[in-house]
């Protein structure tokens, strides 16, 4: 009987430096960034090393503080470039770096936007990201983005409250019964890996034996060299539920047979901002057919500048074994999907000061205090079916493992090897109101980021058939009763003008609002 495991994330290599300003290394350049209007540090801004012949040779981000510091391999002249997201790059003089003493620069940085919309044709594809005027653009905002959310995730100075769930689907996506969930608080460094970008280039992103394990892609390793060699990107203009957004699509290159993954990173057509990954796996091992494997991650900026993957969902397929009309083994056949994921509701710095809060949690729900997320309930064992043994590395999310003989089998689950496991509880239906008490004091500018900061679910809001799904209707914002179109147009409502904000899923709006709002709506009453 051939097992499936389900593994979402293991632990990965860091591939970009974390600033230590205080650190007084030799042949190194330290500085500070500052915004030239107003004054104010720049965090989380990339910023590179560059030799005389135009080579990379150090990077980083910059901290809360703004400074940053760099470490040059040898001696010599080279130039500090410095990426803020959405913004043009600044680029400095030549610099001599030798000696045991850092070399300072600061920088204030002007706040001159990148007009996507200029420079970003649809349909330009290049197996060498920065070949192309539309991908080299694209790419240099992304590649900012995610460095910015590597450093983040790396830095030990967050406290996050995340609600893990799982849940199991139909094969045509459909969801099955009710979500299972539970929760981790403690610091942790990074609460979504991946394997290492040369074990993913060299193996696949799905590994077969005795079990298989499934990979999504973590920042490391979309930033890493290897990825960039084995795959071919191409610039996207959003439609539908991406309308206001341009995409940078990858796939697997040319001749790559390995099992493989094909996306689209999303950003926002105005701001440059990184806002989701969505992806799908190919070349699934022995000719399995699950065109609803794949995930997605998303992304958000928090109010003291740091980026953080809000939050990810997988979705694996649960597999038996086929039979041919003659009764002979065949090509496994896909009964169902298991889809678990994360999200961010709340991260609070080493102060206890608040960045980032979403909607409340439910009142049953178990909190565990631990240095690493718990495993997830066990089901029912099956007594004719062994369960698979899956290796959990840490602090990466609990994943489970299923085999059957039949489809109405229930999919084994890893020994309970936890000294405490978390009860399975129902989830609720989030709050659909948002009101200006709440939201007093709020850092916010816009409505956009008033609902990423307390309502982050209304904007994740999707179908169970969401991934890759281009036709299906886009979030949509009445403000005063009057209908100013999708979602991003919230950003065009100051936050100082709000007084209550609702969110009515597709079903209410479309009794509300008539066709062609399945989507859902958020609905904006201002002074």
């Amino acid at each position: 009987m051939k097992r499936f495991a389900l593994l979402v994330f293991a632990a990965a290599a860091a591939a970009i430096a974390v600033a230590r300003p205080h650190d007084a290394d030799a042949q190194a350049v330290r500085g500070r960034l500052i915004d030239s209007v107003s004054r104010m540090p720049l965090p989380a801004t990339l910023v590179t090393l560059i030799d005389e012949h135009g080579t990379e040779r150090a990077q980083t981000v910059s901290d809360a503080s703004g400074q940053y510091l760099l470490t040059a391999p040898v001696a010599g002249s080279y130039h500090v470039r410095a990426k803020r997201i959405g913004f043009r790059p600044l680029v400095s003089p030549p610099l001599q770096v030798s000696g045991a003493e850092p070399r300072t620069y600061n920088a204030a940085i002007d706040p001159i936007p990148i007009a996507l919309d200029e420079v970003v044709v649809a349909g330009d594809r290049q197996c060498d990201v920065e070949a192309g005027a539309s991908t080299a653009a694209l790419w240099e905002e992304v590649r900012a983005a995610l460095a910015a959310v590597a450093w983040t995730s790396r830095s030990p100075v967050y406290r996050y409250d995340i609600v893990y769930f799982e849940r199991d689907l139909s094969p045509g996506g459909r969801q099955l019964g009710h979500d299972s969930t539970w929760h981790y608080v403690g610091f942790q460094q990074v609460p979504v890996r991946s394997a290492p970008p040369e074990s993913l280039a060299t193996t696949g992103y799905v590994i077969t034996g005795e079990s298989w394990k499934y990979f999504g892609p973590d920042a490391d390793a979309l930033l890493s060299d290897a990825f960039l060699r084995t795959h071919c990107f191409e610039t996207k203009i959003g439609k539908g539920e991406t309308e206001g957004l341009v995409g940078l699509a990858f796939a697997p290159a040319r001749g790559r047979k390995l099992p493989d993954i094909a996306g689209t990173l999303w950003l926002d057509r105005t701001s440059a901002e990184l806002r989701h990954l969505e992806f799908k796996y190919t070349r699934l091992p022995e000719h399995v057919d699950a065109p609803q494997a794949g995930g997605r991650l998303e992304f958000m900026r928090v109010p003291t500048g740091a980026w953080i993957v809000r939050d990810w969902s997988l979705r694996m397929p649960l597999a038996k074994e086929g039979r041919t009309p003659t009764g002979q083994v065949g090509a496994p056949v896909v009964y169902g999907y298991r889809e678990s994921g994360a999200r961010a509701f709340e991260i609070k710095g080493r102060d206890g000061a608040i960045v980032f809060r979403a909607e409340p949690l439910p009142d049953s729900a178990v909190v565990v205090a631990a240095a690493a997320p718990p495993a997830p309930p066990a089901a029912p064992p099956t007594p004719a079916t062994p369960p698979v043994d899956t290796a959990q590395p840490a602090p990466v999310v609990p994943v489970p493992a299923a085999t059957a003989a039949a489809p109405t089998a229930a999919p084994a689950q890893p020994a309970d090897t936890t000294p405490a496991k978390p009860k399975r509880t129902r989830s609720r239906r989030s709050n659909d109101v948002l009101d200006q008490e709440e939201f007093s004091g709020s850092s916010a500018t816009d409505a956009y980021q008033l609902v990423q900061q307390y309502r982050p679910n209304w904007l994740a809001s999707r179908g169970s058939t969401s991934f890759g799904n281009a036709g299906s209707d886009a979030l949509q914002v009445y403000v005063n009763n009057i209908n100013f179109g999708d979602v991003t147009h919230l950003h065009d409502v100051p936050a100082s003008d709000v007084v209550t904000m609702r969110h009515l899923s597709g079903p209410d709006a479309t009794t509300r609002y008539g066709l062609n709002h399945a989507g859902g709506v958020i609905e904006v009453q201002t002074h």
